[in-house]
C-alpha cells in the first residue's frame, strides 16, 4: 500500500514541474492549494504525469471521494481495479504518473512501530501508477495509487507496494491504447526500505 510519499524541494526537475503549475494556476486566476512539497499526505496536492496536451504535468488531489460519502480511497489494487466499478473508468481513460522521491511504509514488531523510506536503489524518484477522474465539485482531478504485492525483499516491511515503473513501463502506460497487464507485470521490483526515526 501507499499512504505517503516525499517529493524533496531539492529536485530540481520536480520543483520545476511544480512552480510551473503554480504559475499556469496564477496566470489563470485559479486559487487551488499548493502543491505540496517534502512529505505527502492523503487529500493534499501534488504534480501528476498524464502526458497529455501541451503540459504534460497537472495539479491533482490525492484520492477519490469514497462512496460512503466519508474519507477518500487512496490506493487500488491493481489485480482487481479493472473489476470494480470506481476504477474500471479511470484505468480505460485515466492514467497518470505521480513522481515522488521515495514513499514511505511502517514496520510494526510488537508495540514499536518502525517507519521505512521505501526507495529505489538505482534512481533519486520514482514513478508511481496512478488512476485519475473530475469529480463534481472539485477544481482538480483526484487519484489514486496503483498497488501491488510487494517485492520479495520488503515482504517483511508490509506485503503491498505501489506499482512503479520504469521509463518503458511510464511510456506504455500514457499511451492511447496500453497493454496494462504486461505494463503490470514489468513493474519495477528493485525497491528497498531503510528504517527511519519519526512517524
Amino acid at each position: 500500500m501507499c499512504g505517503r510519499f516525499f517529493v524533496a524541494t531539492d529536485d530540481p526537475e520536480l520543483e520545476d514541474i511544480i512552480v510551473q503549475l503554480e504559475k499556469e494556476s496564477e496566470r489563470m486566476g485559479r486559487k487551488l492549494p499548493p502543491i505540496r512539497r517534502g512529505e505527502v499526505f492523503p487529500t493534499n496536492h501534488v504534480a501528476a504525469l498524464t502526458g497529455k496536451g501541451k503540459n504534460p504535468y497537472a495539479q491533482m488531489q490525492w484520492g477519490f471521494k469514497h462512496f460512503k460519502g466519508t474519507g477518500v480511497i487512496i490506493n487500488a489494487r491493481s489485480e482487481t481495479a479493472g473489476e470494480r466499478p470506481t476504477f474500471r473508468k479511470p484505468l480505460q481513460e485515466g492514467r497518470c504518473l505521480i513522481p515522488a522521491n521515495y514513499y514511505y511504509e511502517w514496520q510494526t514488531d510488537g508495540n514499536k512501530k518502525t517507519r521505512n523510506i521505501m526507495r529505489d536503489p538505482k534512481e533519486r524518484k520514482i514513478y508511481m501508477a496512478g488512476l485519475f477522474r473530475q469529480e463534481a465539485e472539485v477544481d482538480v482531478p483526484r487519484f489514486v495509487i496503483l498497488t501491488r504485492a510487494a517485492a520479495r525483499q520488503i515482504q517483511s516491511i508490509h506485503d503491498r507496494m505501489p506499482v512503479i515503473l520504469d521509463e518503458a513501463g511510464r511510456e506504455e502506460w500514457l499511451s492511447d491504447s496500453p497493454d496494462v497487464d504486461n505494463v503490470l507485470r514489468g513493474a519495477v521490483d528493485r525497491i528497498i526500505g531503510e528504517p527511519t526515526d519519526g512517524l
